[in-house]
């Protein structure tokens, strides 16, 4: 399927968002600050998680069959993950004080290499690499996805089922182990939204067609809802599942111009993966460092720096290590050559 340039945009859009939070967050707990003023940025992961179910939804070819549909999911996600995952171990046994609830045992680290969540003694639920919490999430989702595949053309309407009724026993039975209250979590349902976004854009042809006009009042109109709704109601997952879902539209609808900087932006879509997974630890570490020892102003200074330094460092890890391990996963194994023997 053609990849649609102004998504991986937003990929972007949606990977800087969560930066900016963590961002504003760690200066906030380090100097006792009264809010983080980057707090809409969370809304990064349900944009996220619309994304997905879209992208899913809209790339995935049933004929291919399930095998096909697995080995590029692991190979999109699965390599960096573990290296990561990998790095912070390194970390939690060499200097643990650099990490927060961070406890490292045989069964955390199989528990997170499987994207296998559980409860940390801080109460939080996530594997080591901790933003892998959104990750346990994407690939519960792929596994229900790929189970609908038996199903065919009929796959997408399948798996929201399959995910409606998690969110439905949740409703009736909202108590549970730790692994029934994760996998029946509500924020599901953002997932549902992108796939039944990809059958309106598949079914209007003015949707494809895209019009900027119409994207530019659609991306308004949904960060004017969220503040709205924010404002008078406070924080809720209707409000950022509108917003991921309002932003998705606008984005489908938008048509970049050819040129260098819509290149440029694209590629740091391409690297969103890598710079979502790194930048809470490389953003820590100088707060660790020089957070007790300098001002406020001087460490937002540096952490400006350190941010550009991650886009970077993530276009790189995408360059010299996902795209070659994504290339060496999907790589089809050359048929064996059977040799006759001459006769006679």
């Amino acid at each position: 399927m053609k990849q649609l340039d102004s998504l991986q945009f937003l990929r972007f859009v949606a990977a800087f968002s969560v930066v900016l939070f963590h961002f504003g967050s760690g200066l906030a707990i380090e100097y006792h600050l009264d809010r983080n003023y980057f707090f809409m940025g969370a809304t990064g992961v349900d944009v996220f998680f619309v994304l997905s179910g879209f992208i899913i939804s809209y790339s995935s070819n049933p004929a291919r069959g399930l095998v096909y549909f697995a080995r590029k999911r692991i190979a999109r996600i699965v390599p960096l993950y573990w290296l990561l995952t990998f790095v912070v171990v390194l970390i939690a046994l060499v200097k643990p004080s650099l990490l927060n609830s961070t406890i490292v045992t045989v069964e955390t680290i199989i528990k997170s290499l499987l994207f296998v969540p559980y409860q940390k003694t801080g109460g939080a639920v996530q594997p080591i690499l901790f933003l892998g919490w959104t990750l346990c999430y994407e690939v519960f989702f792929y596994i229900i996805y790929g189970a609908c595949l038996i199903f065919g053309a009929r796959a997408t309407w399948f798996a929201s089922a399959a995910v409606l009724l998690l969110i439905a026993l949740h409703e009736i039975w909202p108590e549970g182990s730790v692994e029934w209250r994760f996998y029946t979590n509500p924020i599901l349902i953002e997932f549902v939204l992108g796939m039944m976004l990809h059958k309106a854009y598949s079914a209007y042809s003015a949707f494809r067609s895209g019009s900027n006009i119409a994207a530019a009042l659609l991306i308004l109109l949904a960060c004017g809802a969220h503040f709205f709704i924010v404002t008078f109601a406070g924080p809720s997952l209707f409000a950022s599942s509108l917003l991921a879902v309002l932003l998705v539209s606008g984005f489908l609808l938008m048509r970049m111009p050819a040129g260098r900087i819509w290149a440029i932006l694209v590629l740091l879509g391409d690297a969103s993966y890598s710079l979502y997974l790194i930048h809470p630890y490389t953003l820590q570490l100088p707060l660790k460092l020089l957070g007790k020892h300098l001002s406020l102003p001087f460490v937002t200074g540096i952490l400006l720096v350190v941010t550009l330094c991650t886009i970077g460092i993530s276009v790189v890890l995408l360059k010299f290590f996902e795209r070659p391990m994504q290339a060496l996963l999907m790589r089809q194994p050359k048929p064996i050559e059977q040799t006759v023997a001459p006769v006679g």
